[in-house]
């Protein structure tokens, strides 16, 4: 499992371009991320290439954020993989609480972040199934 950043700001002009500066200041790079807006707060969401070192950045200039541990899988890039995937966690009965799609910088993949309610049953799960997990 790899560390996911949230980050809870308001929805308002160059608010996302604020926090996407803090990291081209402190050479952090933005992996993947996914902004889901909710009136007049939102929660981004990121993987960063040091975690660590973006909450603390984040912290330090008034941010509300949070660092989650998320499944992150690789697929085929053709049509019938995400359903196969997400038909193995549902035959589970383990629900998914959100996911989002990045991709593989060494081989163009995709590659799907999820958080569900069991996420270490998943985890053993897909990769007994062959699935590469990050």
């Amino acid at each position: 499992m790899i560390d996911q950043i949230s980050i809870y700001t308001e929805n308002r002009k160059g608010a996302a371009r604020e926090i996407f500066s803090i990291f081209s200041k402190e050479n952090i790079n933005v992996l993947c991320f996914v902004n889901c807006d909710s009136g007049e707060f939102g929660t981004m969401r990121l993987i960063v290439s040091d975690a660590e070192k973006a909450m603390n950045c984040l912290t330090d200039k008034g941010y509300l954020c949070k660092a989650t541990k998320v499944l992150a899988t690789e697929l085929d890039d053709v049509p019938g993989a995400l359903e196969s995937l997400l038909l193995k966690i549902e035959n589970m009965y383990i629900n998914i609480d959100y996911m989002y799609v990045g991709y593989s910088r060494e081989n163009s993949a995709p590659i799907i972040i999820l958080h569900c309610s069991d996420m270490e049953i998943v985890s053993r799960a897909l990769t007994d199934a062959g699935y590469k997990i990050y």
